[in-house]
Protein backbone atom coordinates (compact mmCIF):
# COMPACT_ATOMS: atom_id res chain seq x y z
CA UNK A 1 0.00 0.00 0.00
CA UNK A 2 1.74 3.40 -0.85
CA UNK A 3 2.44 6.12 1.31
CA UNK A 4 -0.83 8.07 0.96
CA UNK A 5 -4.21 8.66 2.64
CA UNK A 6 -7.27 6.99 1.63
CA UNK A 7 -10.49 8.48 0.74
CA UNK A 8 -13.25 7.84 3.44
CA UNK A 9 -10.15 7.78 6.34
CA UNK A 10 -10.80 10.60 8.96
CA UNK A 11 -7.55 12.01 9.25
CA UNK A 12 -6.24 10.60 12.67
CA UNK A 13 -7.68 6.82 11.78
CA UNK A 14 -5.46 7.83 8.41
CA UNK A 15 -2.52 8.63 10.22
CA UNK A 16 -2.82 5.88 13.01
CA UNK A 17 -2.93 3.40 9.55
CA UNK A 18 0.50 4.87 8.23
CA UNK A 19 2.19 5.03 10.95
CA UNK A 20 1.42 1.47 12.15
CA UNK A 21 1.87 0.75 8.14
CA UNK A 22 5.51 2.17 8.59
CA UNK A 23 6.34 0.89 12.11
CA UNK A 24 5.84 -2.52 11.33
CA UNK A 25 7.60 -2.29 8.08
CA UNK A 26 10.59 -0.79 9.62
CA UNK A 27 10.85 -3.78 12.22
CA UNK A 28 10.34 -6.50 9.83
CA UNK A 29 13.11 -5.54 7.87
CA UNK A 30 15.02 -4.77 10.55
CA UNK A 31 14.48 -8.36 11.01
CA UNK A 32 15.83 -9.27 7.79
CA UNK A 33 18.77 -7.19 8.39
CA UNK A 34 19.49 -9.76 11.64
CA UNK A 35 18.84 -12.48 9.62
CA UNK A 36 15.20 -13.47 10.84
CA UNK A 37 12.06 -14.11 9.26
CA UNK A 38 10.12 -10.93 9.08
CA UNK A 39 7.71 -10.29 12.11
CA UNK A 40 9.75 -12.76 14.33
CA UNK A 41 10.86 -9.81 16.54
CA UNK A 42 14.31 -11.93 17.18
CA UNK A 43 17.09 -9.06 16.47
CA UNK A 44 15.14 -7.53 19.72
CA UNK A 45 16.62 -10.17 22.06
CA UNK A 46 19.64 -9.88 21.44
CA UNK A 47 22.29 -9.86 24.25
CA UNK A 48 24.95 -6.84 24.71
CA UNK A 49 27.28 -9.40 23.14
CA UNK A 50 25.56 -9.59 20.11
CA UNK A 51 24.28 -13.14 20.50
CA UNK A 52 20.37 -14.36 20.11
CA UNK A 53 21.57 -17.97 20.88
CA UNK A 54 21.08 -18.60 24.49
CA UNK A 55 17.82 -16.13 23.97
CA UNK A 56 13.86 -17.94 24.20
CA UNK A 57 12.54 -17.63 20.92
CA UNK A 58 9.70 -14.90 21.19
CA UNK A 59 6.35 -15.08 19.55
CA UNK A 60 5.97 -14.03 16.16
CA UNK A 61 4.96 -10.11 16.71
CA UNK A 62 1.65 -8.86 15.82
CA UNK A 63 -0.32 -5.78 15.34
CA UNK A 64 -2.04 -6.18 18.12
CA UNK A 65 1.21 -6.65 20.59
CA UNK A 66 1.18 -2.80 21.00
CA UNK A 67 -1.88 -2.03 23.12
CA UNK A 68 -4.38 -4.38 21.88
CA UNK A 69 -6.33 -1.10 19.85
CA UNK A 70 -5.99 -2.39 16.94
CA UNK A 71 -8.99 -3.13 14.64
CA UNK A 72 -9.53 -5.76 12.61
CA UNK A 73 -9.53 -3.62 9.13
CA UNK A 74 -6.66 -2.05 10.79
CA UNK A 75 -4.67 -5.03 11.72
CA UNK A 76 -5.53 -6.54 8.25
CA UNK A 77 -4.33 -3.22 6.59
CA UNK A 78 -0.79 -3.32 8.37
CA UNK A 79 -0.70 -6.95 7.84
CA UNK A 80 -0.49 -6.70 4.03
CA UNK A 81 1.25 -3.47 3.26
CA UNK A 82 4.53 -5.30 5.40
CA UNK A 83 3.74 -8.36 3.24
CA UNK A 84 3.78 -6.39 0.52
CA UNK A 85 6.71 -3.91 1.18
CA UNK A 86 9.37 -5.92 3.04
CA UNK A 87 11.52 -8.92 0.71
CA UNK A 88 12.28 -11.58 3.24
CA UNK A 89 15.22 -12.44 1.06
CA UNK A 90 17.12 -8.48 0.90
CA UNK A 91 20.60 -7.93 1.90
CA UNK A 92 21.46 -6.67 5.05
CA UNK A 93 22.26 -3.21 3.29
CA UNK A 94 18.71 -3.02 1.49
CA UNK A 95 17.33 -4.00 4.96
CA UNK A 96 18.62 -1.70 6.73
CA UNK A 97 18.40 1.38 4.23
CA UNK A 98 14.43 0.46 3.70
CA UNK A 99 13.90 0.28 7.47
CA UNK A 100 15.42 3.98 7.71
CA UNK A 101 13.33 5.18 4.90
CA UNK A 102 10.23 4.14 7.13
CA UNK A 103 12.28 6.20 9.84
CA UNK A 104 11.55 9.25 7.80
CA UNK A 105 8.21 8.38 6.57
CA UNK A 106 6.95 8.99 10.15
CA UNK A 107 8.87 11.07 10.68
CA UNK A 108 7.25 13.20 7.72
CA UNK A 109 3.98 12.05 8.76
CA UNK A 110 4.31 13.27 12.32
CA UNK A 111 5.60 16.48 10.96
CA UNK A 112 2.29 16.70 8.70
CA UNK A 113 -0.19 17.02 12.05
CA UNK A 114 2.57 18.43 14.41
CA UNK A 115 0.09 21.39 15.84
CA UNK A 116 -1.98 18.70 16.91
CA UNK A 117 0.70 15.93 18.45
CA UNK A 118 1.50 18.42 21.30
CA UNK A 119 4.17 16.22 23.68
CA UNK A 120 3.83 13.28 21.40
CA UNK A 121 5.60 15.03 18.22
CA UNK A 122 8.90 15.16 19.98
CA UNK A 123 8.95 11.76 21.62
CA UNK A 124 7.56 10.05 18.09
CA UNK A 125 10.45 12.50 16.07
CA UNK A 126 13.38 11.52 18.56
CA UNK A 127 12.36 8.34 18.81
CA UNK A 128 12.42 7.20 15.04
CA UNK A 129 15.29 10.22 14.07
CA UNK A 130 17.07 8.03 16.94
CA UNK A 131 16.43 4.72 15.65
CA UNK A 132 17.62 5.53 12.22
CA UNK A 133 20.84 7.34 13.60
CA UNK A 134 21.50 3.53 14.87
CA UNK A 135 21.53 2.47 11.15
CA UNK A 136 23.13 5.25 9.58
CA UNK A 137 26.78 3.73 9.68
CA UNK A 138 25.93 1.13 7.19
CA UNK A 139 23.39 3.43 4.81
CA UNK A 140 26.67 6.20 4.99
CA UNK A 141 29.21 3.97 3.54
CA UNK A 142 27.20 2.08 0.98
CA UNK A 143 25.58 5.45 -0.21
CA UNK A 144 29.13 6.79 -0.72
CA UNK A 145 30.60 3.97 -2.85
CA UNK A 146 26.67 4.24 -5.09
CA UNK A 147 27.17 7.86 -5.48
CA UNK A 148 30.94 7.48 -6.01
CA UNK A 149 29.55 4.82 -8.91
CA UNK A 150 27.39 7.14 -10.10
CA UNK A 151 29.20 9.75 -10.95
CA UNK A 152 31.85 7.78 -12.81
CA UNK A 153 29.18 6.28 -15.01
CA UNK A 154 27.88 9.70 -15.46
CA UNK A 155 31.04 11.00 -16.58
CA UNK A 156 33.16 7.44 -18.05
CA UNK A 157 34.14 9.99 -20.76
CA UNK A 158 36.37 12.13 -17.98
CA UNK A 159 37.51 8.94 -16.35
CA UNK A 160 41.61 9.30 -16.45
CA UNK A 161 43.69 6.00 -18.37
CA UNK A 162 44.15 3.73 -15.44
CA UNK A 163 40.72 4.56 -14.20
CA UNK A 164 40.21 4.96 -10.26
CA UNK A 165 40.02 1.96 -9.58
CA UNK A 166 42.07 3.14 -5.97
CA UNK A 167 39.52 5.10 -4.64
CA UNK A 168 36.42 2.75 -5.54
CA UNK A 169 38.48 -0.29 -3.73
CA UNK A 170 38.75 2.06 -0.49
CA UNK A 171 34.89 2.83 -0.57
CA UNK A 172 34.28 -0.55 -1.15
CA UNK A 173 36.33 -1.69 1.63
CA UNK A 174 34.58 1.09 3.87
CA UNK A 175 31.03 -0.43 3.01
CA UNK A 176 32.30 -4.99 3.55
CA UNK A 177 33.93 -3.07 6.56
CA UNK A 178 30.33 -1.25 7.77
CA UNK A 179 28.31 -4.51 6.84
CA UNK A 180 30.20 -6.46 9.08
CA UNK A 181 29.89 -4.79 11.91
CA UNK A 182 26.71 -4.61 12.20
CA UNK A 183 26.08 -8.22 11.03
CA UNK A 184 28.56 -9.47 14.02
CA UNK A 185 27.12 -7.17 16.45
CA UNK A 186 23.37 -6.53 16.53
CA UNK A 187 23.48 -3.75 19.07
CA UNK A 188 22.27 -1.13 16.38
CA UNK A 189 19.39 -3.20 15.24
CA UNK A 190 18.27 -4.08 18.76
CA UNK A 191 18.77 -0.53 19.50
CA UNK A 192 16.85 0.87 16.68
CA UNK A 193 14.38 -1.92 17.25
CA UNK A 194 13.75 -0.89 20.74
CA UNK A 195 13.02 3.01 20.03
CA UNK A 196 10.71 2.02 17.29
CA UNK A 197 8.66 -0.17 19.10
CA UNK A 198 8.05 2.63 22.12
CA UNK A 199 7.04 4.69 19.29
CA UNK A 200 4.80 1.51 18.54
CA UNK A 201 3.02 1.47 21.91
CA UNK A 202 2.27 5.43 21.39
CA UNK A 203 0.30 5.66 18.34
CA UNK A 204 -3.26 5.09 19.81
CA UNK A 205 -2.50 7.56 22.19
CA UNK A 206 -1.71 10.32 20.17
CA UNK A 207 -3.93 13.13 20.76
CA UNK A 208 -5.51 13.18 17.33
CA UNK A 209 -8.83 11.39 17.59
CA UNK A 210 -11.14 13.87 19.42
CA UNK A 211 -9.69 16.33 16.28
CA UNK A 212 -13.25 17.55 14.11
CA UNK A 213 -12.85 17.24 10.36
CA UNK A 214 -11.88 21.50 10.28
CA UNK A 215 -9.47 21.04 13.18
CA UNK A 216 -7.86 18.07 11.29
CA UNK A 217 -7.67 19.78 8.34
CA UNK A 218 -6.15 23.05 10.19
CA UNK A 219 -3.74 21.35 11.50
CA UNK A 220 -2.43 19.40 8.18
CA UNK A 221 -2.38 23.30 6.86
CA UNK A 222 -0.39 24.49 9.71
CA UNK A 223 2.21 21.37 9.87
CA UNK A 224 2.62 21.54 5.76
CA UNK A 225 3.41 25.91 6.21
CA UNK A 226 5.70 25.02 9.38
CA UNK A 227 7.90 22.47 7.31
CA UNK A 228 7.51 24.40 3.98
CA UNK A 229 8.59 27.90 5.64
CA UNK A 230 11.47 26.25 7.22
CA UNK A 231 12.52 24.87 3.66
CA UNK A 232 11.62 28.12 2.10
CA UNK A 233 13.85 29.87 4.33
CA UNK A 234 16.67 27.40 4.03
CA UNK A 235 16.46 27.70 -0.13
CA UNK A 236 16.47 31.83 0.48
CA UNK A 237 19.84 31.90 2.12
CA UNK A 238 20.68 29.15 -0.38
CA UNK A 239 20.15 31.94 -3.05
CA UNK A 240 20.97 34.94 -1.76
CA UNK A 241 24.70 34.07 -0.02
CA UNK A 242 27.87 35.37 -0.93
CA UNK A 243 29.08 32.77 -2.38
CA UNK A 244 28.87 28.60 -2.46
CA UNK A 245 26.34 27.73 0.32
CA UNK A 246 27.67 25.64 3.28
CA UNK A 247 27.16 21.83 3.25
CA UNK A 248 25.51 22.05 6.27
CA UNK A 249 22.91 24.95 4.74
CA UNK A 250 22.52 22.64 1.38
CA UNK A 251 21.78 19.74 3.61
CA UNK A 252 19.25 21.30 6.32
CA UNK A 253 17.26 22.69 2.76
CA UNK A 254 17.04 19.35 1.57
CA UNK A 255 15.84 17.47 4.80
CA UNK A 256 12.75 20.61 4.82
CA UNK A 257 12.17 19.81 1.34
CA UNK A 258 11.79 15.80 1.88
CA UNK A 259 9.20 16.73 4.28
CA UNK A 260 7.72 18.87 2.45
CA UNK A 261 7.43 15.36 -0.16
CA UNK A 262 6.37 13.07 2.14
CA UNK A 263 3.50 15.80 2.58
CA UNK A 264 2.48 16.26 -0.86
CA UNK A 265 2.81 12.68 -1.23
CA UNK A 266 -0.15 11.70 1.77
CA UNK A 267 -2.68 14.13 0.39
CA UNK A 268 -1.60 13.63 -3.18
CA UNK A 269 -4.60 11.52 -3.51
CA UNK A 270 -6.93 14.10 -3.18
CA UNK A 271 -6.34 15.78 -6.18
CA UNK A 272 -3.44 13.64 -8.26
CA UNK A 273 -3.73 15.34 -11.44
CA UNK A 274 -2.33 18.81 -9.55
CA UNK A 275 -0.28 16.94 -6.89
CA UNK A 276 1.55 14.39 -8.84
CA UNK A 277 3.86 16.51 -10.63
CA UNK A 278 4.59 18.80 -7.58
CA UNK A 279 4.93 15.57 -5.29
CA UNK A 280 7.62 14.21 -8.26
CA UNK A 281 9.31 17.35 -8.34
CA UNK A 282 9.86 17.48 -4.75
CA UNK A 283 11.16 14.15 -4.90
CA UNK A 284 13.47 15.28 -7.78
CA UNK A 285 14.83 18.28 -5.74
CA UNK A 286 15.48 16.12 -2.52
CA UNK A 287 17.10 13.60 -4.83
CA UNK A 288 19.59 15.94 -6.07
CA UNK A 289 20.21 17.96 -2.78
CA UNK A 290 21.09 13.98 -1.07
CA UNK A 291 23.65 13.18 -3.94
CA UNK A 292 25.46 16.61 -3.37
CA UNK A 293 25.85 15.73 0.41
CA UNK A 294 26.67 12.43 -0.10
CA UNK A 295 29.31 14.20 -2.55
CA UNK A 296 30.35 16.56 0.21
CA UNK A 297 31.14 14.03 2.21
CA UNK A 298 33.09 12.14 -0.46
CA UNK A 299 35.09 15.20 -1.47
CA UNK A 300 35.87 16.22 2.28
CA UNK A 301 37.13 12.61 2.71
CA UNK A 302 39.31 12.58 -0.86
CA UNK A 303 40.55 15.57 0.64
CA UNK A 304 41.61 14.32 4.31
CA UNK A 305 42.02 10.71 3.69
CA UNK A 306 46.16 10.39 4.47
CA UNK A 307 46.32 8.03 1.76
CA UNK A 308 43.34 5.65 2.51
CA UNK A 309 42.19 5.72 -1.42
CA UNK A 310 45.58 4.90 -2.89
CA UNK A 311 47.44 7.06 -6.01
CA UNK A 312 47.17 10.67 -5.35
CA UNK A 313 46.72 11.34 -9.02
CA UNK A 314 43.50 8.99 -8.93
CA UNK A 315 42.26 11.31 -5.81
CA UNK A 316 42.61 14.11 -7.37
CA UNK A 317 41.06 13.08 -10.85
CA UNK A 318 38.25 11.73 -8.65
CA UNK A 319 37.91 15.07 -6.87
CA UNK A 320 37.59 16.89 -10.27
CA UNK A 321 34.47 15.14 -10.85
CA UNK A 322 32.84 15.06 -8.06
CA UNK A 323 33.02 18.50 -7.12
CA UNK A 324 32.12 19.14 -11.16
CA UNK A 325 29.20 17.10 -10.49
CA UNK A 326 28.28 19.29 -7.19
CA UNK A 327 28.44 22.37 -8.75
CA UNK A 328 25.78 20.79 -11.55
CA UNK A 329 23.82 19.39 -8.86
CA UNK A 330 23.31 22.84 -6.85
CA UNK A 331 22.96 25.06 -10.13
CA UNK A 332 19.73 22.81 -11.00
CA UNK A 333 18.51 22.79 -7.11
CA UNK A 334 18.48 26.22 -7.31
CA UNK A 335 16.71 26.43 -10.20
CA UNK A 336 14.00 24.10 -9.47
CA UNK A 337 14.06 25.47 -5.81
CA UNK A 338 13.03 28.99 -7.01
CA UNK A 339 9.96 27.56 -8.94
CA UNK A 340 8.88 25.05 -5.96
CA UNK A 341 9.50 27.57 -3.53
CA UNK A 342 7.55 30.97 -4.96
CA UNK A 343 4.55 29.99 -3.14
CA UNK A 344 4.08 31.17 0.37
CA UNK A 345 4.00 28.57 2.81
CA UNK A 346 0.81 29.95 4.22
CA UNK A 347 -0.57 29.80 1.36
CA UNK A 348 0.71 26.14 0.56
CA UNK A 349 -0.60 24.87 3.78
CA UNK A 350 -3.96 26.55 3.17
CA UNK A 351 -4.62 25.33 -0.56
CA UNK A 352 -3.61 21.50 -0.10
CA UNK A 353 -5.93 21.91 3.30
CA UNK A 354 -8.43 22.80 0.52
CA UNK A 355 -8.09 19.95 -1.66
CA UNK A 356 -8.30 17.83 1.36
CA UNK A 357 -11.72 19.41 1.93
CA UNK A 358 -12.81 19.15 -1.62
CA UNK A 359 -11.97 15.35 -1.54
CA UNK A 360 -14.43 15.13 1.28
CA UNK A 361 -17.19 16.68 -0.11
CA UNK A 362 -16.70 15.40 -3.90
CA UNK A 363 -15.32 12.11 -3.49
CA UNK A 364 -12.43 11.08 -5.55
CA UNK A 365 -10.92 12.95 -8.42
CA UNK A 366 -12.71 12.14 -11.65
CA UNK A 367 -10.68 12.60 -14.96
CA UNK A 368 -12.24 15.47 -16.78
CA UNK A 369 -11.92 16.83 -20.43
CA UNK A 370 -14.07 16.61 -23.53
CA UNK A 371 -16.79 13.65 -24.00
CA UNK A 372 -15.06 11.93 -26.84
CA UNK A 373 -11.23 11.67 -25.02
CA UNK A 374 -13.35 11.26 -21.71
CA UNK A 375 -15.51 8.04 -23.21
CA UNK A 376 -14.54 7.44 -26.70
CA UNK A 377 -17.21 5.00 -28.66
CA UNK A 378 -18.74 1.86 -26.98
CA UNK A 379 -19.56 0.32 -30.80
CA UNK A 380 -17.24 -1.08 -33.70
CA UNK A 381 -19.08 1.19 -36.23
CA UNK A 382 -15.22 2.61 -36.08
CA UNK A 383 -13.71 -0.24 -37.21
CA UNK A 384 -15.83 -0.46 -40.75
CA UNK A 385 -14.67 0.33 -44.24
CA UNK A 386 -16.28 3.31 -45.65
CA UNK A 387 -17.68 0.52 -48.14
CA UNK A 388 -19.65 -1.16 -44.88
CA UNK A 389 -20.42 1.95 -43.79
CA UNK A 390 -22.34 2.99 -46.93
CA UNK A 391 -23.64 -0.69 -47.36
CA UNK A 392 -25.07 -0.75 -43.86
CA UNK A 393 -26.74 3.58 -44.77
CA UNK A 394 -28.61 1.45 -47.46
CA UNK A 395 -29.80 -1.33 -45.56
CA UNK A 396 -31.80 1.29 -42.97
CA UNK A 397 -32.29 3.77 -46.03
CA UNK A 398 -30.80 6.17 -44.22
CA UNK A 399 -31.65 9.63 -45.54
CA UNK A 400 -28.78 12.00 -47.04
CA UNK A 401 -26.57 9.04 -47.33
CA UNK A 402 -24.88 10.33 -49.90
CA UNK A 403 -23.83 13.86 -48.59
CA UNK A 404 -22.42 12.57 -45.78
CA UNK A 405 -18.46 12.23 -45.35
CA UNK A 406 -17.35 9.22 -43.24
CA UNK A 407 -17.54 11.11 -39.88
CA UNK A 408 -21.11 12.56 -40.69
CA UNK A 409 -22.01 8.73 -42.01
CA UNK A 410 -20.66 7.56 -38.67
CA UNK A 411 -22.72 9.75 -36.75
CA UNK A 412 -25.54 9.60 -38.45
CA UNK A 413 -25.67 5.38 -37.94
CA UNK A 414 -25.18 5.81 -34.34
CA UNK A 415 -28.04 8.65 -34.25
CA UNK A 416 -30.06 6.10 -36.15
CA UNK A 417 -29.60 3.25 -33.41
CA UNK A 418 -27.17 1.26 -35.52
CA UNK A 419 -24.31 0.50 -33.51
Amino acid sequence: MAYEFEHGEALPEAVERVAREQLEAALAWLDVAAGDPPGSGVASSVSEEGSSEDADDPPPRTSDDSDGSGTPALDAAVAAHVAAEVDPDAGVEAAVHEARKCCKRIRGLVRLVRPAMEDAYHAANTATRDAARELSPIRDAHALLDTFDDVVAAHADQVPQGGLPTVRQALADRADEATDHVTSNLDRISNARDLLSSVRVAVAEWPLHDLDPDAARQAVADGIAKTAGRGRRRFREVEDGDGPASDELLHQWRKRVKYSWYHVSLLEPAAAMLLATHADALHDLSDALGDDHDLAILSADLRDGDGEFGDPRQVHAALVLVDGTRRDLQWRAVGLGARLHAEQADAMGARLAALLAAWDRHGPELPTGEISELFGTVDDLGDRTSGELRELARSIDLPGRSRLDRAGLLAALRAAGTA
